[in-house]
């Protein structure tokens, strides 16, 4: 902010929405425990249960990376406009997060129960589930950041890129089953992160985060005009978007052959386990990611 600009009214209206933002991430908790179906606060503190600590700060983490989006401009011209605002971003926000996790649950991974095994304190399952919020939330905000219209045509624009959202981490998980099903013709993907492979949940992890970072790239290839149709134009960002996706698999192949060459990815990360060559992968990924949101966005 322009210190210049740093007046009563701004500073009256970012403790506002503060006070807003805080109320929303409190809400995550009671929400993550409806949809749940378990007392978070019991879980946590008597049952040290890592899984579902881990999973809701995902959530925490997802919602409050969506809601910089909100904030991310300028304030609006009244109190009761920005509280406005911000609330109901924030209320969206919350509900397309609980449907993100029915998604990921019912459609991405039907062969699993995410919620019964983070439930049961398995790890890798948690780190799973929260990195697929995380990245959800990183590419909602671009496309709340780059939707910069009136509430009702932002909210409309926010919603038919969400969809497109789903399409693309839905379709990004069943790649990654699918080349991990094809590096390992004995195994399976849900029964090996099942079976409490951390290296294998951070792969998937790291790779779906990067998708969502090249996916914000879009917003700079397709800019939004305010007062135009949002669900048009929220389609096209999408279609830059799957086009930014592609483009970052494409890479991340061609680069892991030549930052991890001569190295088998399939026996250290897949069936023994390699937290470390996980981790390089996943700085690819995000490597990736980056450059191509530093080029085009």
């Amino acid at each position: 902010m322009d210190p210049t600009l740093v007046t009563g009214d701004t500073i009256g209206l970012l403790a506002m929405d503060l006070a807003i933002v805080f109320a929303v991430l409190l809400l995550v908790r009671f929400m993550y425990g409806l949809a749940s179906g378990v007392n978070a606060t019991r879980e946590l503190a008597d049952n040290d249960n890592f899984a579902i600590g881990i999973s809701l700060a995902g959530a925490t983490a997802g919602m409050a990376i969506m809601l910089t989006g909100v904030l991310s401009g300028g304030f609006a011209q009244s109190y009761g406009a920005e509280a406005g605002l911000v609330a109901a971003y924030g209320a969206v926000g919350l509900a397309l997060m609980w449907v993100t996790r029915l998604i990921f649950d019912r459609i991405a991974l039907p062969s699993l129960s995410v919620k019964d095994e983070i439930a049961n304190g398995n790890v890798p399952v948690a780190v799973v589930d929260a990195g697929n919020m995380i990245a959800t939330a990183i590419m909602l905000r671009a496309v709340i950041a780059w939707s910069d219209d009136t509430l009702v045509a932002g909210l409309i624009a926010v919603v038919v890129g969400y969809v497109v959202t789903q399409i693309i981490l839905t379709s990004t998980a069943y790649y990654r089953i699918w080349l991990f099903g094809r590096r390992n013709r004995d195994g399976r993907f849900h029964e090996t992160v099942q079976g409490g492979n951390v290296a294998l949940a951070l792969r998937f992890v790291g790779f779906q985060c990067g998708v969502a970072l090249a996916v914000t790239a879009a917003s700079g290839l397709a800019p939004y005009v305010p007062g135009g149709d949002p669900v048009l134009q929220a389609i096209v960002w999408g279609a830059f978007s799957i086009g930014t996706a592609v483009l970052l698999v494409i890479l991340s192949l061609v680069a892991e052959l030549c930052v991890l060459a001569g190295i088998d990815l399939s026996a250290e990360v897949d069936r023994q386990r390699n937290v470390g060559v996980a981790l390089t992968e996943v700085a690819v990924y995000l490597g990736i990611g980056l450059l191509l949101l530093s080029h085009f966005g």
